[in-house]
């Protein structure tokens, strides 16, 4: 899987960003002005009615939210867990080791394809919980 590109200390990316999330089926907004961080960009995704929300740092996006129940959070991470990496640590350990049995609120997400699976893992749990 190939890695999203270096954004760190680049100027005039959002398009690039939104075309990303875009691709990955996640809404974006315009922030007024641009967050400060390691990417410098006034675009943040989020699904709507979730609470999640993803930033863009330097070659990974940053979900954040309320929590993936531990068997979704699972068989995401058996097919994505290097590239869907929980609470961005870099040995990959699986949801339920790192969270012990909690929801996983956070993640790292190193591909457009992880991207895609994690928005598509969070519309499925609304869907099955009619959100």
């Amino acid at each position: 899987m190939v890695g999203f590109k270096n954004y760190a200390g680049i100027l005039g990316i959002d398009n690039d960003l939104i075309e990303e999330l875009e691709l990955a089926g996640i809404e974006y907004y315009k922030l007024p002005i641009p967050c400060s961080g390691e990417v410098s960009t006034r675009i943040i995704g989020e699904i709507t009615g979730s609470g999640w929300r993803f930033s863009r740092a330097w070659t990974y996006w940053v979900a954040e939210g309320p929590g993936i129940p531990p068997y979704d959070a699972e068989k995401l991470h058996k097919k994505y867990g290097k590239v869907v990496r929980v609470a961005g640590h870099c040995g990959s350990p699986s949801p339920i080791e790192w969270y012990g049995g909690f929801g996983c609120g956070s993640y790292h997400v190193d591909t457009l394809g992880g991207l895609k699976a994690l928005a598509d893992t969070i519309k499925e749990i609304m869907a099955r919980n009619k959100r």
